[in-house]
């Protein structure tokens, strides 16, 4: 029963500011992903911009997708410093942004 309620409160995370804060400094928080494309835009903001941008792009992945293709898989590092895409298979990073 202990062990129980210890590994629950392991699981549970600590949402102080000075947590959320932490796990963004240095190399960030890394997800896993996949690809959909990158498509650069006129503005840093907009929620119809953004939802312009994902129907784009989705209209390329379908026609890939007929072909075969698949969504290459990536990992997604954010941090203080930015945006960071890296391949999941060679590592190489693809782009960044600040």
């Amino acid at each position: 029963s202990s062990n129980f309620i210890q590994m629950f409160a392991r699981r549970g995370q600590d949402r102080s500011e000075a947590t959320l804060i932490k796990r963004f400094k240095g190399d960030g928080v890394r997800y896993k992903a996949k690809l959909i494309g990158i498509d650069e835009v006129s503005a840093a903001r907009g929620d119809k911009l953004c939802q312009d941008s994902m129907m784009k792009l989705k209209g390329i992945v379908a026609a890939a997708r007929s072909k075969g293709e698949h969504k290459q898989k990536i990992f997604l590092t954010v941090s203080f410093g930015g945006i960071k895409i890296f391949d999941e298979k060679t590592g190489v990073s693809k782009t960044a942004t600040r």
